[in-house]
């Protein structure tokens, strides 16, 4: 299967509402996993703060003696995001002082995601270059990085990108945008300014997105409104484009260079 990292630019522009859209419409068995080393927002935002904290990335973290230990321990953490449990989620850090303790073992991480019998949305957060985000991308069989269509934004965007082509020797992933909500520029002006292949764009849908990011109102009738509807057909470009090739192992980079492993 695949993993696919979403990053940011900075100035929020809705990194995990975009990765739960993208889960909940998905074609087929997906995780999203919160690898953001700041923290994440789903068990606050999309649960509403109705499930305890103490489950997802930092009870993972205390698995990390072998990469099939933590794979076990990713799937053991899990959280369904659908009645059906095909869409789940690995909740990210409560506390981002709690960073520290993943320190010598995102590797580890990257790793255990991409053995994953399914796919993975990694929402890597605000792209710093930091290590944890470097071990995740290793393994990413695309990167897609979402971002407003702004003048600001794409500012951002630019030394981002730069980063992302000093480390192309660590990973094989292909880098794309994925615009969310409105802005002085179109999302093909901002892919052409950008020079980065347009995966899609989500509309300004403050309802549904207020659902997603904070568990406002009920989820009821949201498959059918217009942001969900957008991340179906990105979900759908984004889950073909990273298919392995035919004979091609499911992540040649999975395993490499992780400690007491071939």
């Amino acid at each position: 299967m695949t993993v696919c990292a979403l990053l940011s630019p900075g100035g929020s522009p809705g990194v995990t509402t975009a990765a739960i859209a993208l889960a909940l419409t998905w074609p087929g068995p997906v995780v999203v996993a919160e690898t953001d080393p700041s923290g994440g927002d789903v068990l606050a935002g999309f649960f509403a703060g109705h499930l305890p904290g103490n489950r997802g990335l930092l009870s993972v973290a205390y698995e990390a003696t072998t990469v099939e230990a933590m794979a076990a321990a990713v799937i053991a953490q899990l959280v369904p995001l659908d009645e059906a449990g095909t869409r789940r989620v690995l909740p990210g850090l409560t506390d981002p002082r709690h960073a520290a303790t993943l320190n010598t073992t995102w590797h580890l991480l990257g790793a255990a995601l991409a053995v994953q019998p399914l796919d993975v949305l990694a929402d890597c957060g605000r792209l710093d270059g930091g290590p944890g985000q470097e071990h995740i991308l290793r393994v990413a069989g695309q990167i897609v990085l979402v971002l407003r269509p702004t003048l600001r934004q794409a500012a951002a965007a630019r030394p981002r990108l730069e980063m992302l082509a000093q480390l192309k020797g660590s990973f094989v992933g292909q880098v794309s945008l994925l615009v969310t909500g409105p802005g002085p520029l179109t999302p093909k002006e901002l892919s052409r300014a950008l020079a980065v292949p347009l995966l899609g764009a989500l509309p300004d849908d403050r309802r549904t997105a207020l659902v997603l990011s904070d568990g406002v109102a009920a989820r009821r009738g949201i498959d059918a409104s217009a942001l969900l509807r957008a991340a179906g057909a990105t979900a759908r470009t984004l889950a073909r484009i990273g298919e392995p090739p035919p004979g091609a192992p499911d992540n040649p980079h999975a395993l490499a260079d992780v400690p007491g492993r071939a």
